[in-house]
């Protein structure tokens, strides 16, 4: 049986528009990221969606809050939707690290290579995708919208083919919605279009 998700990474952030890695640090949403909340949530209302699972970080916590009140939707967290842990280059911003060894294989690449302290982005895809395995057995047949983070889903899509490569930084926007199926039958992904 298919479970759908819808994928939403979380509005933006004060840091976000520094251009400085949160990682699993936090950071409120600005004003802006308030609207792109609720743009979601009108972009996922024709959905139908049965629950919302979020990240328990702050800043996607607030963001499937308000796409929950807005939806009339039950929210319960989970911690394997986290932001990958950037290690000791959360806080950063992200132009002071790209002379750093490894930078491009770090953030552009599905590899175990990983900040100082860090996880790797094939670390960071197995946890999520092995939540979402978890979370379609649970929620089996139904729409379900997870609200996590912009590396999440960037390693998600470069793990099942949908980009080549993809720009460290210009990545996954802030109150994006992607679309993914997981089949209990026959244990594939598969990734969605959503349209407008």
């Amino acid at each position: 049986m298919k479970t759908i998700f819808y994928i939403i990474r979380h509005g933006e952030t004060e840091w976000n528009t520094v251009r400085r890695l949160q990682g699993e640090l936090d950071s409120p949403l600005t004003s802006n990221g308030l609207v792109q909340a609720q743009l979601a949530a009108e972009r996922l209302a024709k959905f139908d969606l049965n629950h919302i699972v979020s990240s328990p970080v702050g800043r996607a916590l607030k963001t499937a809050t308000l796409i929950s009140e807005k939806l009339n939707l039950n929210l319960s967290t989970d911690k394997e939707l986290r932001e990958r842990h950037f290690g000791n280059w959360q806080g950063c911003y992200f132009d002071s690290l790209k002379d750093e060894p490894h930078f491009n294989a770090i953030f552009e690449q599905l590899t175990d290579h990983c900040p100082p302290n860090g996880e790797s982005a094939v670390g960071c895809v197995n946890r999520v995708k092995n939540t979402i395995i978890k979370l379609a057995s649970e929620f089996s047949g139904k729409r379900i919208g997870l609200v996590t983070h912009g590396d999440v889903i960037r390693t998600l899509l470069l793990d099942l083919g949908q980009n080549a490569k993809i720009d460290a930084y210009s990545r996954v926007g802030n109150g994006s919605v992607f679309g993914l199926s997981f089949d209990t039958k026959t244990l594939k992904f598969q990734v969605k279009a959503i349209p407008d």
